[in-house]
């Protein structure tokens, strides 16, 4: 992949995190904007400006999102770990505000991995859970030998603070979740075509041909036909020595749109190797459908005009077509239709040279 193809999908992913940071800070504003009215209705006024201050942090928060990530990181673990702590030692442990700490260890593991992946790490995140799981047992402890500043006259008020307390983290963490798994099955499908694709041409790789080809032989019911293509560039050498490999990488771009024009359900193409391509063609005639789409090539590709400066460049291929027959491995008719390559180059080249083999009765 290019650096300027690898820049942009960067960029992306960095969007992508700016948007998920926003709505994460966003969501976490709203929690502490409610949970203020609720500490000033139940008359906990020490919380209520406990929150005015979260509030104050993820306001501050908006602005750093796009300035300093790892600075955004820490107020939010300093924050969610400040106002757990004050919360239990203020209203107890029955008011469920302990159980931020889940979601915490979560974001914190979540937040590590982005940010590897836009090149700003943060704190260690086993270190970081650990205090965080170091801080639960603690104030498990506190809860249950030190009595709450402040008692609920209510005691419905404790079930009400656990409830919208497990609401936000609950639906924190599904968001989260949600949100890395997306994450995961894009890197999977970058890995796959990495793994797939031609770096330069982005057709299918030679790997990934083969495999095709084997998964083909394999099935059971076989219906139709199978024929193969292998297509050079005539005098490729010479374009690279004579122009450089740059003109040359460009040239071999431009035949391989030209190529992947021809792709259909039926029509595979894929870089072979070096300036060899390789057209497979599968179903009811397809050796003859092959035989259409290859002359078309031929033609187009000789019509085609590229650009160095003030001189004009143009090439033609040479192509080498044969049928699969039954039964026999595929690399047989590989190199049955290469014979028939070598054989066109030998015969004047910018043409194709095909062999069908006998019916299969």
């Amino acid at each position: 992949m290019e650096k300027k193809q690898k820049k942009q999908i960067a960029e992306l992913e960095f969007q992508k995190l700016i948007k998920l940071a926003n709505q994460a800070n966003g969501m976490l504003l709203g929690s502490h904007i409610y949970l203020l009215v609720m500490f000033a209705v139940m008359h906990v006024d020490f919380m209520v400006w406990v929150n005015v201050v979260s509030i104050l942090v993820y306001l501050v928060n908006f602005y750093l999102i796009r300035r300093n990530m790892n600075l955004f990181f820490g107020n939010t673990y300093v924050e969610i770990l400040l106002h757990m702590t004050l919360a239990i030692v203020a209203v107890g442990w029955d008011s469920g505000f302990q159980i931020y700490a889940f979601a915490l260890m979560l974001t914190i593991y979540y937040c590590d991995y982005i940010g590897k992946k836009i090149g700003t790490p943060s704190l260690h995140p086993r270190v970081v859970s650990i205090a965080v799981a170091v801080l639960y047992v603690l104030l498990y402890v506190e809860s249950h030998y030190f009595s709450a500043f402040y008692t609920l006259k209510n005691p419905k008020s404790y079930q009400s603070f656990y409830i919208v307390n497990a609401i936000f983290v609950l639906v924190f963490i599904i968001i989260y979740v949600e949100n890395f798994e997306a994450l995961v099955l894009q890197t999977e499908e970058r890995l796959t075509e990495a793994a797939e694709k031609d770096e330069l041409t982005m057709l299918d790789n030679r790997r990934s041909m083969q495999e095709r080809l084997n998964q083909l032989l394999n099935e059971k019911d076989k219906k139709g036909e199978i024929a193969v293509a292998i297509l050079d560039i005539d005098d490729f050498k010479l374009v690279n020595d004579t122009y450089g490999h740059s003109v040359g990488d460009m040239i071999l771009k431009e035949v391989a749109l030209r190529m992947k024009e021809k792709e259909s359900k039926a029509i595979r193409v894929c870089r072979w190797g070096g300036e060899e391509f390789l057209v497979l063609a599968v179903g009811d005639a397809a050796y003859q459908n092959l035989i259409v789409v290859i002359c078309d090539l031929l033609e187009k590709i000789r019509g085609d005009k590229y650009y160095y400066g003030k001189k004009c460049i143009q090439i033609t291929i040479s192509a080498g077509v044969s049928q699969w027959e039954n039964e026999e491995k595929i690399e047989h008719t590989i190199s049955r239709a290469d014979a028939c390559l070598y054989e066109a180059k030998a015969g004047g080249k910018d043409q194709y040279i095909a062999k069908k083999v006998k019916d299969r009765g």
